[in-house]
């Protein structure tokens, strides 16, 4: 079998260079003793006819017959396959950007089988697996967000060549998606049928192939160009959510494992399905607007959305709490003792349920489950509960350390008329101890005299209100203000305070100091600023609170029926602040690059993401570090 596995190897080197390195005569006979004269002489008249060495393996059926043999080979015999040693050339690779190729001319066939791109899922996954990850290029941070997935726990120390990179990543190209999603998915309905009816066997077999493919291929490639393609031109989306749906109502979880534990590793075997499902959801979700979501209800409709958080609350319950040791971002670090339970939402409710309290307990102590769960997965517990809990761990800081004298008495002498300037220069000296310690402040007015009273917490308290006031007040420059009266960062704070990135960072102390010592002051953040500060992407739907007449334009833009090449835009956005304009490209060359309906998608994240995301970036930053210094 493992003879099986290397022949194609050795076809597929030979039959790409054989002409140019002269080698004829011991091709010929090293494919005679394998394939026969009369198959030998079909393939080089084709070859001499001028088609490559890809076509001509998808025309005479070689590329079904060889993937195949590789196919049962993985399954079989995949762990006692030789290791590879090469770096620049490593055999594997080398076979899987052959193998790509081919692929796209034998997916292209209007007698492709189905069967046969399951095999050419199985082997590419298995030869995708022993790559390293391959790096964009490009801004993919500018597409993606900036808060992109990691998956994997280790980066392998192996750099390809250019051009091998190159043919791999080039090769998993759009109509390469295109073509695999077809026939894999072809004949299975994206319309959710008999909640009572699990998946049959050959939606089972699509789903598996895909979902490893597609999970080792979101480890080891740019994810820009492929997480477009699934999310807007597929119809994975909706495949997967049918799948997942029925199987999560039906417990029909158990012969997805068993038929494809190869692939699976010892992972839970709803974990594959959501991997990729997530990702892609997420990608298209960053370009759907109020109307698709709330009215259209697409991509999915609003009673599956509500299912959907169901599953996904179930899921990482399973993986923080009660299998803590599973990793979620690598499918085969997780052990499938919770895949084949016959009632998983029961047991989850009842456990729960039972360990409701000891979570509680323990979410204030570093290191422990409630602890992670509390921060990776914070809407696992109720809010109230997130406010006890936050609330006893600043009493438990200001008593624990309160009583060892670590906080020190800080005396701050403030002229009212001065109140931003006095507090920036006399706050902005302190530690994040000193600023966590007692404050006491002595006001001073127009005369220079320091107005009468003891400050025992209530003048500190008036402080507070009065310095956020005055802070956060947009005529100061730094925060700008939407139709609704809610902050964000000034974009262009930058033109009006020379030092506007260590106010940022001081008017970050305020918000936390007042947490910190239980002061309530009123200031209205919106929701996109919000997102920024737990380090959150903000999406095209957040677009209308910051700017409503571009909203209207991208989303003209999005439905557009016509030509979108003969509105004469290219990959740029001008800045207007101050009455001065600026002309930013989007992508390295951008005012090259015109905005066709193939890439309008890509267009719409640059452009919002430039909005909500890249123009704030600094200040948020420096404003969180301020925050983050007391809390």
């Amino acid at each position: 079998m493992i003879f099986q596995f290397l022949l194609p190897i050795t076809s597929a080197f030979c039959l790409r260079s054989w002409r140019c390195c002269g080698t004829l005569c011991m091709l010929g006979l090293f494919i005679q003793s394998f394939l026969g004269c009369l198959q030998i002489k079909v393939i080089l008249i084709c070859l001499y006819s001028g088609y490559t060495s890809e076509q001509v393996f998808a025309f005479q059926s070689l590329t079904q017959y060889y993937t195949n043999q590789m196919a049962l080979c993985v399954q079989n015999h995949a762990n006692v396959l030789p290791i590879d040693t090469s770096n620049e050339f490593p055999g594997y690779a080398c076979l899987l950007g052959h193998i790509l190729e081919t692929a796209r001319a034998a997916l292209s066939q209007p007698d492709c089988s189905f069967e046969m791109a399951i095999d050419l899922a199985a082997v590419t996954t298995f030869l995708l697996e022993s790559l390293p990850p391959i790096k964009s290029s490009s801004r993919e941070s500018s597409t993606v967000g900036e808060d992109d997935m990691t998956i994997g726990d280790e980066v392998v120390e192996i750099t390809l060549d250019d051009n091998l990179e190159r043919q791999i990543t080039n090769a998993v190209d759009s109509c390469f998606l295109l073509q695999l999603a077809n026939v894999l998915f072809g004949g299975i309905s994206t319309v959710c049928g008999s909640h009572n009816e699990g998946p049959d066997d050959k939606e089972v077999a699509a789903v598996a192939v895909a979902c490893a493919f597609l999970h080792v291929t979101f480890n080891t490639l740019p994810l820009e160009r492929i997480m477009t393609i699934l999310a807007y031109r597929t119809e994975l989306v909706p495949v997967l959510w049918n799948f997942m749906k029925r199987c999560h109502l039906n417990q029909k979880w158990s012969s997805f494992a068993e038929r494809f534990s190869y692939l699976l590793g010892d992972a839970p075997s709803w974990l594959l399905p959501l991997s990729v499902f997530c990702p892609v959801y997420k990608h298209m979700l960053m370009i759907v607007d109020n109307e698709e979501f709330f009215e259209e209800e697409k991509p999915l409709s609003l009673k599956d959305f509500r299912c959907l958080i169901v599953i996904l609350r179930q899921a990482l319950w399973q993986l923080l709490w009660v299998n803590p040791s599973a990793h979620p971002s690598s499918g085969k670090s997780v052990s499938n003792t919770f895949a084949r339970k016959r009632h998983p939402i029961e047991a989850t409710q009842n456990r729960v349920g039972t360990v409701a309290t000891e979570l509680l307990s323990q979410a204030a102590m570093e290191g422990t489950k409630a602890c992670d769960i509390l921060k990776q997965a914070p809407f696992l517990i109720p809010f109230t509960s997130r406010v006890k809990i936050f609330t006893s761990q600043l009493a438990s800081v200001r008593q624990r350390q309160g009583a060892h004298g670590v906080f020190p008495r800080n005396r701050f002498r403030i002229r009212r008329d001065h109140i931003l300037e006095d507090a920036y220069n006399q706050m902005s000296a302190l530690s994040g101890e000193d600023l966590r310690g007692l404050i006491r402040v002595t006001f001073v007015n127009e005369f220079g005299e320091e107005e009468a009273g003891i400050d025992s917490g209530g003048i500190f308290k008036d402080f507070m209100e009065d310095i956020t006031r005055a802070a956060f007040d947009v005529w100061y420059g730094l925060f700008k203000e939407t139709s609704d009266h809610l902050l964000y960062p000034n974009p262009g704070s930058g033109m009006i305070h020379e030092q506007h990135i260590q106010f940022f960072h001081f008017l970050g102390t305020l918000p936390a100091k007042a947490m910190f010592d239980g002061i309530l002051v009123d200031i209205p953040f919106t929701t996109f600023f919000l997102s920024k500060l737990k380090q959150n992407y903000n999406y095209l739907n957040d677009l209308p609170s910051l700017d409503p007449e571009l909203y209207r334009h991208v989303i003209y833009l999005k439905h557009y029926k016509g030509d979108i090449m003969e509105l004469e835009l290219y990959f740029v956005i001008v800045n207007n602040e101050y009455g001065e304009q600026t002309e930013e490209e989007l992508l390295a060359g951008g005012k090259n690059i015109h905005v066709t309906n193939e890439n309008v998608i890509i267009f719409i994240l640059l452009v919002s993401n430039h909005r909500l995301n890249f123009q704030i970036r600094q200040q948020s930053s420096h404003f969180l570090s301020g925050f983050q210094q007391l809390i």
